[in-house]
């Protein structure tokens, strides 16, 4: 089963690879147009892994205090 996932990321990687280059063919898309789209996209990317990183900080802050609130009422009884 692993076999036949990797392949189709493979195939989907090389279409997309494919797709970008027709279009830099195609339609004299010039290529620092594409490396300036690429680098955009990942610094998107990594405001939204960040972001995500601070709410999963957040998160698990959140839930360690409420953890340890519970532990103190406990304690009490």
């Amino acid at each position: 089963m692993a076999q036949k996932r990797r392949r189709s990321f493979i195939t989907s990687v090389l279409a997309c690879i494919a797709f970008i280059a027709a279009a830099i063919w195609s339609w004299d898309l010039p290529v620092a147009d594409v490396f300036s789209y690429l680098i955009l996209m990942l610094v998107f990317l990594a405001v939204i892994v960040a972001v995500a990183f601070g709410f999963g900080a957040l998160l698990n802050w959140l839930r360690r205090r409420n953890d340890q609130r519970d532990d103190r009422r406990n304690d009490d009884r």
